[in-house]
């Protein structure tokens, strides 16, 4: 097997890491990257957990992006934020 190379590896394709890779697109366009998820999904924290009533405890306006604003409720349910994260990832492939 032969290995590949990449500027920058993130882990997790979670919030952060699902902004990372966009913030690289936008800002560092010669680098490479690869996310390493160790699940099927993204989303991590709000894919992972399924428990009834999971929601944000700090608001999306500040806890979305920059590049694609929070327009919904202020404190977000899980399907709320992993259909936002879903967005993000079909706007930037």
């Amino acid at each position: 097997m032969q290995a590949e190379h990449f500027d920058v590896v993130i882990i997790g394709a979670g919030i952060s890491g699902l902004g990372a890779a966009c913030h690289l697109q936008r800002e560092c366009p010669g680098k490479s990257y690869v996310i390493l998820e160790g699940r099927e999904t993204i989303g991590g924290t709000w894919s992972l957990f399924k428990y009834p009533g999971i929601r944000s405890d700090s608001d999306l306006y500040t806890f979305g992006y920059d590049f694609k604003p929070w327009y919904g409720n202020p404190i977000a349910t899980a399907p709320e934020i992993l259909r936002y994260l879903h967005e993000v990832v079909d706007e930037n492939e």
